[in-house]
C-alpha cells in the first residue's frame, strides 16, 4: 500500500510507459463490444479513444509537476483517474455513434463504468509502482557506485585528517610558544587567543573532514531481472482486472467455473516453478515460470471460447495473463535489486565510517588531549596569572613565560603520544552508576580491559555502546537488569574487542538501532536471542605506540 500513495503524491505518476499501458489496454481489455463492429472498426474506435484518454493524461503530466504540495498532487491523480474511467465508456459511445457504428444497450453502462475504474486503477497504479521500483533502483544504484568510489579514497581521507591535525595543533603550540605577555591585559588577550584554538583543536577531534561532493553518476537501467511473484498474486489481480468486463458477457456459472479455472491453474502454473529441482536452477525456473503462465493464458483463451465469447475478445487472456505475470515478475526483481542495493550502500556507508574511525582514532585521541591541554593547562594558567597578579612584576611574567613553555611542548607532543584516557575505569564508573539502579553483572576480560587503557578512543566507543545498551535494557526489557561482556579476541582479520549488552525479553517486533545513531555508526546491532536482547558490537583494535601508564593487575571480572 505504501508504494501506491507514494506514487500518488511523488509528482512522476505518468510516464511514458502509462501511455503504453493506455494503448494496450484500449485495444485488448476494454476494446468495444458489439459483435456488429468489424476488427477494424473495433481498432479504429480503440486507438480514437485511447488518443483522447492519452491526451487528458499527459495535461495531468504537466499538472502533476508543477504542483508543489504532494497532497494535492495525490488529489489530483486520485481524482482525474476516476473521472476519466467513469467518462471513458460516455466518450466510446459517442465517438460509436458519431462513426455510425453499434454501441452496447444503455442498460449497461453503469457496469461498464465500474469495470472501467477497476481496470484503469490496476492499469495505470501498477504501471506507475513499477516505473517508480525502476527508478529508485537506478537511482540507489548510482549513488551506491559514487559512494563506493568515495570509500577507495578512505586512506586519502585519512591521511588528510592527519595533515591537518598536525597542523591544527602546530598552530596552537606555536600560538602558546610565540606568547610574550608583558601587562595583565596581554594575558587577557592571550586567553581568548587559546580558548579559539581549543574549540578549533576539539571540533577538529569529533570527525575526519568532510568528504568531497560526491560526483555525479551516470544512471544505468536496472538490473533486477524476474523474480517469481507470490503463489497466487498474479491469478488474484487477474481476477480482479477481469471480474467486473466478465459480469456483463458471461453467464453465472461460466463465469464461476473461469474463476475457478484461474486461480487452480494460476496456482499451478505458481508452483511448478518452485519445485526442488527447478528452484536452484534459476534459468530452468524462469523458463518453465514463463511456459506455465503462457498455457495458463492459452488454456483460459480456449474455456473463454468454447463459452461462446466471441473473438477477439475470447484471446484476450492469451495476452492478458502472460503480460500481467511478466509486469509482476520484472517487478518483484526490481523490488528486490532495491533492497539488496539499499543494503549494500547502507554497509559500504558504515564500512567507510568505520575505516575513517580506525584510521584517525590515534589522531583524535592526540586532538582530544592537545585541546585539553591548550583549554587547561595553558587557558587556565592566563585566566589564573590575571586573577592572581593583576599588577603582574616582570618576574612574574617571566615565570609565567616559562610555564607556557612546558605547556607548547606538551602539546606539540600531543599527537605522538597522547596522554592515556583511564578507559576502563571510565567504563567501570558507568557500570557502578547503572548497578545502583538496576542488576548489572558486567564481565571485563583482562585483554579488553589493557586495550582500553591504551586507545582512549576506543574506549569512548566502548563506553557509548554500553551506555545505550543499559538505556535500552531499563526502558524495555522485561525485567530491569543486563548483562555486560567485553572481550578481547583474536581473530584471522587481526585482534578484535567484542562488546555485548544482554538484557531479559525479546525485542519488539521490527526493533532496530536509528540508522543515524552514533551507535548504528559504530557497527552495533540489536539480535533477537530468544528470550533475551543483545546488543552487540565488534570493534577493530588500532595498532597504538601507547603503553598504558596505570596497568591494571584486576581480576577477569568488574562487578558493577
Amino acid at each position: 500500500m505504501r508504494p501506491v500513495v507514494s506514487v500518488f503524491s511523488s509528482g512522476r505518476f505518468v510516464s511514458r510507459w502509462t501511455f503504453v499501458a493506455i494503448a494496450a489496454v484500449s485495444l485488448t481489455v476494454l476494446a468495444p463490444l458489439p459483435t456488429e463492429l468489424s476488427p477494424r472498426d473495433r481498432a479504429g474506435v480503440s486507438l480514437l479513444t485511447a488518443a483522447a484518454f492519452a491526451a487528458v493524461w499527459a495535461l495531468v503530466a504537466v499538472v502533476e509537476r508543477r504542483v508543489r504540495r504532494t497532497a494535492a498532487r495525490a488529489v489530483i491523480i486520485a481524482s482525474v483517474l476516476v473521472a476519466t474511467a467513469v467518462v471513458r465508456p460516455v466518450a466510446q459511445d459517442a465517438l460509436s455513434i458519431a462513426l455510425g457504428l453499434a454501441v452496447p444497450a444503455p442498460d449497461t453502462l453503469p457496469l461498464r463504468a465500474v469495470t472501467n475504474l477497476a481496470v484503469w486503477a490496476i492499469a495505470l497504479t501498477g504501471t506507475a509502482v513499477l516505473v517508480d521500483a525502476a527508478r529508485a533502483t537506478r537511482e540507489t544504484d548510482a549513488l551506491l557506485r559514487a559512494v563506493l568510489g568515495q570509500l577507495r579514497g578512505s586512506a586519502e581521507r585519512v591521511a588528510t585528517f592527519r595533515t591537518e591535525s598536525r597542523r591544527a595543533v602546530s598552530a596552537a603550540a606555536d600560538a602558546i610558544a610565540a606568547a610574550h605577555p608583558v601587562t595583565a591585559e596581554d594575558v587577557r588577550a592571550l586567553a581568548a587567543q587559546l580558548r579559539a584554538h581549543a574549540h578549533a583543536l576539539g571540533t577538529l577531534a569529533e570527525g575526519v573532514p568532510a568528504d568531497r561532493p560526491i560526483p555525479a553518476v551516470p544512471v544505468r537501467a536496472p538490473r533486477g531481472g524476474f523474480r517469481l511473484p507470490p503463489p497466487g498474486l498474479i491469478a488474484a489481480v487477474y481476477i480482479v482486472a477481469v471480474v467486473p468486463y466478465a459480469v456483463r458477457t458471461v453467464a453465472p456459472v461460466d463465469l464461476a467455473l473461469g474463476l475457478c479455472a484461474t486461480a487452480v491453474l494460476g496456482l499451478i502454473a505458481d508452483v511448478l516453478p518452485r519445485l526442488p529441482g527447478l528452484r536452484r536452477a534459476r534459468v530452468a525456473g524462469n523458463r518453465t515460470f514463463a511456459a506455465a503462465v503462457l498455457g495458463v493464458g492459452i488454456a483460459l483463451s480456449a474455456i473463454a471460447a468454447t463459452q461462446g465469447v466471441p473473438m477477439p475478445a475470447a484471446a484476450v487472456p492469451a495476452l492478458a495473463y502472460p503480460a500481467l505475470a511478466a509486469a509482476l515478475a520484472r517487478w518483484r526483481g526490481a523490488a528486490r535489486t532495491l533492497t539488496v542495493e539499499r543494503r549494500r550502500l547502507s554497509s559500504a556507508i558504515a564500512a567507510r565510517v568505520r575505516a575513517d574511525d580506525l584510521g584517525t582514532r590515534a589522531e583524535r585521541a592526540g586532538l582530544h588531549e592537545a585541546a585539553e591541554r591548550v583549554h587547561r593547562d595553558a587557558q587556565g594558567a592566563a585566566v589564573q596569572f590575571v586573577l592572581r597578579h593583576p599588577d603582574a612584576r616582570p618576574e612574574e611574567v617571566a615565570a609565567f613565560r616559562a610555564e607556557l613553555g612546558e605547556v607548547a611542548a606538551a602539546v606539540r607532543h600531543a599527537l605522538d603520544a597522547p596522554a592515556t584516557a583511564a578507559g576502563a575505569a571510565s567504563l567501570d564508573a558507568l557500570l557502578s552508576t547503572w548497578g545502583r539502579a538496576m542488576p548489572v553483572d558486567a564481565q571485563v576480560a583482562d585483554g579488553a580491559r589493557t586495550v582500553l587503557q591504551t586507545d582512549p578512543a576506543l574506549a569512548r566507543d566502548v563506553i557509548d555502546v554500553v551506555a545505550e545498551g543499559l538505556l535500552n535494557a531499563a526502558k524495555h526489557a522485561r525485567e530491569r537488569a543486563a548483562a555486560v561482556y567485553v572481550e578481547h579476541r583474536a581473530t584471522p582479520g587481526g585482534p578484535r574487542l567484542d562488546v555485548r549488552v544482554v538484557s531479559p525479553g525479546a525485542p519488539p517486533r521490527g526493533a532496530a538501532l536509528r540508522p543515524g545513531a552514533r551507535t548504528a555508526t559504530l557497527g552495533a546491532r540489536l539480535v533477537d536471542a530468544g528470550d533475551t536482547t543483545v546488543l552487540e558490537a565488534r570493534f577493530v583494535i588500532a595498532d597504538v605506540d601507547v603503553v598504558s601508564a596505570e596497568h591494571s593487575t584486576e581480576g577477569s571480572t568488574a562487578p558493577a
